[in-house]
């Protein structure tokens, strides 16, 4: 088992996102859930709807596995 260092934003060890990218490893970061958060609600306002499913989906992943 490959152990990985702990995130320097929550110090907490990363084993629960299996990410190998680093694109996806930054999901851990404050800025990316409270980011994707914004976004959907901002593609709520504007009536989007794709844009606003796919916003969703990565926020709710950010705020998971924060």
């Amino acid at each position: 088992m490959v152990r990985r260092k702990p995130c320097p934003q929550c110090r907490r060890r990363r084993q629960r996102l299996r990410a190998r990218s680093p694109l996806a490893d930054t999901l851990c970061s404050p800025v990316a859930r409270w980011g994707f958060t914004l976004c959907t609600i901002a593609g709520l306002y504007a009536q989007l709807t794709v844009p606003t499913l796919i916003a969703a989906g990565l926020a709710a992943t950010a705020w998971r596995y924060r």
